[in-house]
């Protein structure tokens, strides 16, 4: 159980830095719009959101590379290529639902420091809402990408086990007729050593 907690936790803090990231980026566009890139602070949020959206997806995206690579290994016939970390992918409500309040956490951050909105209150709302279900939109597709590769190396992984398991086994004839088999025999017939072995030639 420990393994597979290790295991998963790369993939889940990658997502927590895109949604983090994600929501940090469109809060400030939500706030200031293009006016963001002549701002000071507001423009280092975005930054800051964009570097952390740029990570948490690049690690999506390398992982599921890497199972798509790995699978490949598999066809080709390389077993040891042949592991399939735990992944437990969060459903479209719960992205949505995430994108929301992590939005709606950012949006009061902005206005605790200081960053008002550039339109009046209802105009960003709107906007808040409206870019956490892009970034929502774009959290399911980078999911679904994840999603094929391990149900592509899942398939691999299960074909090379199918072809393992349907191998014949050694025939009953060509195991009699190893030349090590017929050594326990002899040594359970209760028979003497020959006199060359017993005289020590």
């Amino acid at each position: 159980m420990k393994w597979h907690t290790h295991a998963m936790r790369p993939i889940w803090l990658a997502r927590g830095l895109a949604v983090s990231g994600l929501s940090a980026t469109s809060a400030v566009a939500a706030h200031e719009g293009p006016g963001a890139l002549a701002a000071g602070r507001p423009l280092l949020a975005a930054l800051a959101g964009a570097a952390l959206a740029v990570l948490g997806v690049g690690a999506l995206l390398a992982a599921a590379v890497s199972r798509y690579a790995r699978a490949a290994r598999i066809r080709r016939g390389d077993l040891l290529a042949a592991r399939l970390d735990p992944h437990g992918r969060p459903g479209a409500a719960v992205l949505v639902a995430a994108l929301l309040v992590c939005q709606a956490a950012a949006h009061t951050t902005l206005i605790l420091c200081g960053v008002g909105a550039h339109d009046g209150p209802p105009a960003p709302l709107a906007l808040h809402a409206l870019l956490a279900l892009v970034a929502a939109a774009a959290m399911i597709a980078f999911e679904r990408v994840l999603g094929a590769a391990t149900a592509t190396l899942a398939a691999a992984i299960a074909t090379a086990a199918g072809t393992l398991a349907a191998r014949p086994a050694l025939p009953a004839q060509a195991i009699a007729r190893r030349p090590h088999s017929a050594l326990p025999d002899r040594a359970h017939r209760g028979r003497a050593p020959p006199l060359t072995a017993a005289l020590g030639f």
